[in-house]
């Protein structure tokens, strides 16, 4: 992460904006939270000063390790917001974990060592009254739903969940070391994500133990153990300020290591008009950074589940990049990626990177409206590299997807994965983006109607309508360049339907009398036209509907396409020449037929 070197313009703002400046510096020998917070006689903690802070004042915070929680609830006001800077810009750390010592090894031949331990996350109560301490409570994330966090040396250790599975867990790994092989339990969950991992840990909260084995077999104490002891590091999470804050702005701070739970946050700056800048979020047990206002030029990595952004209502995430998250085998249908968005609306994602993440890249679901997509790019992301699901109004333009879905993360199982999948939504415009290399192209994903009850317009039942997706390059992906995955009616009756209605005469009956339940892509308002598709050997172009209902087709002749739906008139099918290829350079060459449409990027962002 390059940090923007602009620490010498802080006297000049600081004067001109702030009421009071506060300086933190927890390696000052004077330091204390009995001071007035002075150059001379500066605050330890940060949470201190946040504790007093007013409408236009600076925070500033020297460099050094702050292993603390900042609960802030104050605001500022338009014009006067309360800032928060690291001084230098990338040189303060919080972190959510404290050095752990004491270690006692436990009898036996395995290595495990353990110490005491008084923390218990917990993230519900069920009706019986016992302790919810995994998310979402059900057996299968029984592990990796939990918020511990062990790290040896600064690298991550892999969770256990019991001692038992601990000690076996060393077993195989001491097996393979004998013979030579890689370790069979320090891998990553899921192929590629995550990793390289110190050893592994189990915590018992019941009987106050924490347990870990490191892959050398050495001594923990002679090593920088950490563990997780703080669940947010900044702010506080919507169920302890429902009003969040306002004009809050934190500049140039690492945030890493807090035991977070999935759909839980480390930094919370939820509220409206608020400013995280020049940050870095990195490796949290769960859930990152959830920021009602602005993200600019942050790093949000390597972070159990969701890396989390800007959202709420006129958001901005501008030069941020999102990278390795959703590490976990946490259920990829249920929420994942480097950022889920939903019910969010008019906001902009500009000059962003999704890359590599578990899940997709970007995940727009229910009801987000109103948003713009430009110039950002969706690299090698375990599932789509943008997911527009039961959305609305969404504008992607000037955009570069490569190698989503196609197993450079992850594995990939699910139909209809893209570099962008439009599923159930309405109105959106694609234009001027390149695909390349993807598992499909473009898709279109189809099993409407979803209802959903909305605050806006009423019951909306989402499904594919309206888009115009027009001057875009979709070329060299390994299924299919365009893919209408409409999994109904219109396509056939579906294997699951034919004990229902034995003939497909009923079927035809039973659809006539449930129109709704039909969507012909061709009569929804769609407009595809003037887009450059072109698919190499093994490769296929086009796919209308899906491959188990009956009336599916697969187009390699571009002008039965044309007739058979009335989409891409205009568009051609042919080699985009990209500058180099298989040097990732897909800006287009001079004689590119791109350029007489015009379709694609003219520049890459990338």
């Amino acid at each position: 992460m390059r940090f923007v070197a602009a620490c010498g313009l802080l006297p000049l703002v600081v004067s001109v904006a702030a009421s009071a400046v506060y300086i933190v510096d927890t390696n000052a020998p004077n330091a204390s939270d009995a001071n007035p917070g002075t150059q001379e006689h500066p605050f330890k903690t940060i949470n201190r000063a946040a504790q007093g802070v007013q409408p236009g004042d600076v925070v500033i915070v020297k460099a050094g390790i702050y292993r603390e929680q900042v609960r802030l609830t104050r605001s500022g006001r338009r014009g006067a917001p309360i800032s928060f800077i690291a001084d230098p810009l990338g040189a303060v750390m919080v972190t959510g974990a404290d050095v752990i010592k004491g270690w006692e090894r436990v009898q036996g031949d395995a290595p495990i060592y353990r110490t005491r331990w008084q923390h218990r996350f917990v993230i519900n109560r069920r009706p019986d009254g016992s302790l919810v301490e995994h998310h979402p409570d059900d057996e299968r994330h029984k592990l990796w739903g939990r918020a511990g966090l062990v790290i040896t040396d600064g690298t991550l250790c892999l969770p256990a969940l019991t001692l038992e599975d601990l000690r076996a867990a060393w077993r195989q790994h001491a097996d393979a070391l004998k013979n030579g092989q890689p370790s069979p339990v320090l891998r990553p969950p899921l192929p590629n994500l995550g990793g390289p991992f110190a050893g592994m840990f189990c915590a018992d909260p019941q009987n106050q133990w924490l347990y870990v084995w490191l892959a050398d077999g050495s001594d923990p104490n002679a090593r920088t153990v950490e563990a997780a002891t703080r669940s947010a590091l900044f702010g506080l999470s919507p169920w302890e300020n429902p009003d969040g804050v306002r004009f809050v702005h934190v500049r140039g701070f690492v945030f890493r290591h807090a035991a977070t739970f999935p759909q839980r946050a480390a930094v919370w700056l939820h509220g409206s008009d608020n400013l995280l800048e020049d940050c870095v979020v990195e490796e949290m047990a769960g859930g990152g950074v959830l920021v009602h206002g602005t993200m600019r030029r942050c790093v949000i990595r390597r972070c159990g589940h969701t890396g989390g952004g800007a959202a709420g209502t006129h958001f901005l995430n501008e030069d941020c990049i999102w990278e390795g998250n959703s590490w976990k085998p946490i259920a990829r249908s249920w929420d994942a990626g480097g950022f889920k968005l939903a019910w969010a609306k008019d906001g902009v994602f500009r000059r962003c990177t999704f890359r590599r993440n578990g899940g997709p890249g970007l995940w727009l679901d229910i009801h987000v409206r109103d948003v713009v997509i430009t110039d950002c790019t969706f690299w090698e992301n375990e599932l789509h590299g943008l997911f527009v699901e039961i959305s609305r109004t969404v504008t992607i333009v000037r955009n570069l997807f490569v190698r989503n879905g196609v197993g450079v993360v992850g594995t990939v199982t699910d139909w209809g994965v893209a570099g962008l999948t439009l599923a159930e939504s309405q109105n959106c415009v694609v234009t001027f983006n390149t695909f390349v290399g993807n598992k499909d192209g473009i898709a279109l994903r189809e099993q409407g109607p979803r209802p959903l009850q909305t605050d806006d317009h009423g019951v909306v039942p989402y499904h594919n309508r309206g888009h115009i997706i027009v001057g875009n390059i979709s070329a060299f992906n390994r299924g299919y360049q365009l893919a209408l995955w409409y999994d109904n009616g219109f396509f056939g009756w579906h294997p699951a339907e034919r004990d229902k209605f034995k003939t497909e005469a009923a079927y035809a009956a039973w659809l006539t009398a449930n129109p709704d339940k039909v969507f012909d892509p061709t009569k929804v308002g769609m407009v595809v036209d003037r887009n450059l598709y072109w698919a190499a050997k093994g490769q296929k172009l086009i796919l209308y509907g899906v491959p188990w209902r009956p009336k599916f087709r697969e187009f390699t002749d571009f002008s039965e396409w044309r007739q058979t739906t009335g989409f891409d008139r205009h568009s051609l099918v042919a080699d985009p020449l990209f500058v180099n290829m298989d040097a990732d350079e897909f800006r287009l060459r001079p004689e590119s037929p791109a350029h007489s449409l015009p379709a694609g990027l003219t520049d890459s962002p990338g």
